[in-house]
């Protein structure tokens, strides 16, 4: 379980996060969706040390993270892998040497072994056929698929998603889809995506936490957002230019 308890982070005058709080149960599917500037992906830094909170305190299972040391922040981050929007994958190096080299830096894994388990996650993303291409060879989509094979070789309990569609065509971006919930449901992975991709918040989502000037507007299932009569959150699942929404500045997205 994460939990996010009354966590506040200014950059200058700009308060970004203001009292929040949320809780994500094992093996469930929490996404945080908001306006560019609502926070997001800041919120979701302060899980792993990237950011740490002005106030408040956040929790990985019973262990507080918020104060960890560097060095007592890495078996944390060995447990919540982190998928970002753009893929990050080695150019010079093929789809399974990306995928094998946190198993050669971390697990000290030899070569052979490697490369043998770098296949084995290729295949849990349908991917095992364009092992030994590079990544110019495929698409956004693919490769978004051999980063997430990449964020499992440490075997996470927790992976956070940063946008994982944006930029993807529907097909694509239905497939990502599909792979965030298998993990879920077929090996219990609880992961937190940041998004703003109305489709794949009723498709996905088991819940959904909208922020809005710092604060959390609506905290639920897929449901309460379809039948919300908030004016700020119907403006934006409706895509609305006109309404109530006032628009924060672009930096803490």
């Amino acid at each position: 379980m994460i939990r996010f308890e009354n966590v506040s982070k200014r950059f200058g005058t700009h308060q970004v996060l203001d009292d929040v709080s949320l809780t994500v149960p094992k093996g469930r599917i929490l996404f945080i969706i908001g306006t560019s500037g609502a926070g997001k992906s800041v919120l979701v830094k302060h899980l792993v040390g990237l950011i740490r909170p002005d106030s408040g305190r956040i929790f990985l299972d019973d262990l507080e993270v918020t104060q960890l040391s560097e060095k007592a922040l890495y078996p944390v981050r060995k447990r919540c892998a982190m998928v970002f929007q753009h893929s990050t994958l080695f150019d010079s190096m093929t789809l399974a040497e990306n995928v094998a080299l946190p198993l050669l830096k971390h697990r000290k894994l030899d070569p052979e072994t490697a490369d043998a388990e770098a296949l084995r996650r290729l295949a849990q993303v349908h991917m095992e056929a364009s092992a030994r291409r590079y990544p110019a060879d495929i698409g956004d989509g693919l490769r978004k698929r051999v980063a997430i094979a990449r964020a499992l070789t440490l075997e996470p309990e927790y992976v956070i998603f940063d946008e994982p569609t944006t930029g993807l065509d529907p097909v694509a971006a239905a497939n990502v889809d599909q792979l965030i919930r298998s993990l879920s449901a077929d090996f219990g992975v609880t992961s937190i995506v940041v998004s703003h991709d109305l489709r794949s918040i009723f498709k996905v989502a088991d819940r959904v936490a909208m922020l809005y000037q710092g604060k959390v507007l609506l905290d639920g299932p897929p449901s309460a957002f379809r039948s919300t009569t908030d004016p700020v959150v119907r403006q934006f699942i409706e895509g609305r230019p006109e309404g109530p929404m006032r628009f924060p500045r672009a930096r803490g997205s």
